[in-house]
């Protein structure tokens, strides 16, 4: 197998030779060669321009081998084009104005032709196409409704999620009316990247975890499954990630997704029992353990393949995205020892 059909078939819950494996953010601030281009431009330069894109979705790939690039872009891409003023300030994180709060803002949205408003997204995928070729997968990916939603409603980041959440509760057609124009400007999004070269999409709900199961069932889940299943009719596998979901795995495995993401407190054998006979699952290591020794992150890395040695369907992958000043070595060291875990048991 090579890294394409390795990681098709496992998102596939075919069987594979090895664990295929990819890490979130490994476009990124952990790689001098990302630092060097990041000090001449920013971050929305280099996300609106492909050549510059293209380079930094590639440089892990040249470094370690990964068996799939992820296409460097933000969730956040879709937001712009709908109207959002989108800043990114150094130690702050993202600031989207004007907050999308009432009905009038809602209707002001506009739901964008993805290749008129996002085609250089879809260059930077046919960009790196052209460099890794055939053999590896290339992944594209996509905000969740609730996560794109709450950077829209809050204007930023947040611990609470305050105005989202009331909302949902003070005006819950404004919010379904919300949720569905994000998933309308979505799919065709996908779609684009589908077309331009991504084998596979990955669906970020990092915010999701902040509502309980039968919430997230009722308010949630029907808009991400709407994403979930329409994307899916194109042929490609649908990954679905969801930080904090430990007590949402049942219904995430509902969305339709073919591969269900998890973080590091997700307990293996646990994701398994509840969903494993459904999906294919992708994670977990805990991402600052790459900021031990090489030795031993080839430990811990060892024993997240061996916990998921029984599961068909599976990608390894960290259990959220890799950290800034994660050491260098460290990072080697989990390269050699998972895309090479025979050979890593042997030393």
């Amino acid at each position: 197998m090579n890294s394409r059909t390795r990681f098709l078939a496992a998102c596939r819950r075919q069987p594979v030779d090895r664990a295929p494996a990819w890490m979130m953010r490994q476009a990124g601030r952990y790689l001098a060669d990302y630092q060097a281009v990041r000090s001449k431009h920013t971050f929305l330069e280099m996300v609106h321009d492909p050549a510059l894109s293209a380079e930094v979705t590639c440089q892990p790939i040249r470094h370690f081998g990964m068996d799939a690039a992820v296409v460097f872009c933000d969730i956040l891409v879709p937001a712009e084009a709908m109207g959002v003023a989108v800043d990114f300030i150094e130690g702050r994180g993202p600031v989207l104005s004007p907050p999308v709060r009432t009905d009038a803002d809602i209707d002001a949205l506009e739901v964008f032709d993805a290749r008129a408003k996002t085609g250089f997204l879809a260059e930077t995928l046919r960009l790196v196409r052209k460099e890794i070729g055939e053999e590896r997968a290339l992944i594209g990916f996509c905000g969740a409704p609730f996560t794109v939603a709450s950077y829209l409603v809050e204007g930023g980041t947040s611990r609470n999620y305050e105005h989202t959440k009331a909302l949902m509760l003070d005006n819950p057609q404004g919010f379904d009316r919300l949720m569905s124009k994000i998933v309308d400007v979505s799919i065709p999004y996908l779609m684009m990247q589908l077309e331009a070269g991504a084998d596979v999409v990955q669906v970020f709900d990092s915010w999701g975890g902040a509502f309980s199961a039968a919430t997230y069932r009722e308010s949630i889940l029907p808009h991400l499954t709407r994403l979930v299943t329409t994307v899916k009719s194109a042929g490609a596998p649908v990954i679905v990630y969801a930080n904090g979901c430990g007590h949402l795995l049942e219904v995430l495995a509902d969305s339709g997704a073919d591969v269900l993401g998890i973080d590091w407190r997700v307990n293996p054998a646990d994701a398994i029992r509840r969903v494993g006979d459904r999906v294919a699952l992708q994670g977990n290591l805990d991402p600052t353990t790459l900021f031990a020794g090489p030795d031993v992150v080839r430990r811990e890395a060892s024993a997240v393949l061996e916990a998921f040695a029984g599961q068909r369907g599976y990608i390894f992958n960290l259990g959220s995205g890799i950290l800034p000043k994660t050491p260098i070595e460290s990072v080697a060291a989990l390269w050699d020892t998972v895309l090479d875990p025979e050979g890593a048991t042997s030393r």
